[in-house]
């Protein structure tokens, strides 16, 4: 049976596995889930079936594993099946416990040499009741001896129902291309046009949509829940995803910079940091009554 650690107050109810930094799940104090339930086997801990999971040092993908930066070559590994490095080393490592009481938690990740990817850092991240609040903060400090960019964001998986609908405005998209990369950025078209509540479209979303304002909002009408999103205005763009063949959830993923930033705009796509700065945003959920249950 996995151990996960367990945080409550009198309005929400949390847990978290050190594995990968993850939430595996959220729920209101009377069981109404807002982040997506576990999916997962309670034995064997998969990260791909949680609630949420940080990105660090970097998130989504980076085309071609490489990029260039003051006339030197720096490579990646891929660290899944995918042919692309993808989300960092953050989800798939072991995060160490820093401090913990009955409604927040600090964890940590160090990586200390370069792995699958050439960045060297510490991450430090924050789960936090707040009443009816989920308060999120992630940081990483370049602990190398070069500067390097980097990039942080989270992964929240919420429930999708039939009656759910999504205002999170923003000013631009980008389209996809193959493997699940940007292809070209564009206004919103109207089906995807989330200035206001609307439910999501029928079709797939792999998308980042620029210029957000940090806001977003979920509304769950049959079971009378919403959620209200905020985010520092480090993250000034979302990806959504809600995969076509699995109505049961979608994404929202607030992030630093545009996926394939390396690979489109180059270092200064993300954020250069030098040896000891540190680069960090907060994110948070709030859960609220919705009108009556239907």
């Amino acid at each position: 049976m996995a151990q996960f650690l367990e945080l409550a107050n009198e309005r929400l109810s949390l847990r978290v596995s050190e594995q990968g930094g993850a939430v595996v799940d959220g729920r209101t104090s009377d069981g109404l889930a807002f982040l997506r339930p576990y999916r997962g086997a309670e034995d064997a801990f998969d990260v791909l079936q949680c609630a949420c999971f940080p990105l660090v040092p970097l998130g989504n993908r980076v085309e071609g594993n490489s990029f260039d930066m003051g006339g030197r070559r720096y490579r990646f590994e891929p660290n899944t099946e995918e042919p692309f490095y993808i989300h960092g080393d953050g989800w798939l490592g072991r995060w160490k416990v820093e401090e913990k009481s009955e409604a927040g938690i600090t964890l940590s990740f160090v990586r200390d040499e370069p792995g699958q990817s050439p960045h060297v850092y510490r991450a430090i991240q924050s789960i936090t009741l707040d009443g009816a609040t989920l308060r999120m903060k992630l940081s990483v400090q370049n602990c190398g001896t070069e500067p390097l960019p980097f990039g942080i964001g989270f992964h929240p998986y919420f429930p999708r129902s039939a009656g759910m609908k999504l205002a999170a405005p923003a000013s631009s998209w980008w389209t996809e291309a193959a493997d699940y990369l940007p292809k070209v950025q564009e206004p919103v078209p109207e089906m995807a046009d989330f200035s206001r509540l609307r439910a999501l479209p029928a079709r797939r979303l792999n998308n980042c949509f620029e210029g957000w304002t940090g806001k977003a909002e979920v509304v769950w009408p049959e079971i009378g829940l919403g959620a209200k999103i905020a985010a520092d205005p480090l993250f000034s763009r979302y990806m959504l995803y809600a995969p076509e063949e699995d109505l049961a959830f979608f994404c929202l993923e607030p992030m630093s910079h545009a996926p394939n930033a390396l690979a489109m705009a180059g270092p200064d796509g993300l954020h250069v940091l030098s040896p000891g700065e540190t680069l960090s945003g907060d994110f948070s959920i709030s859960v609220f009554n919705h009108g009556e249950a239907q």
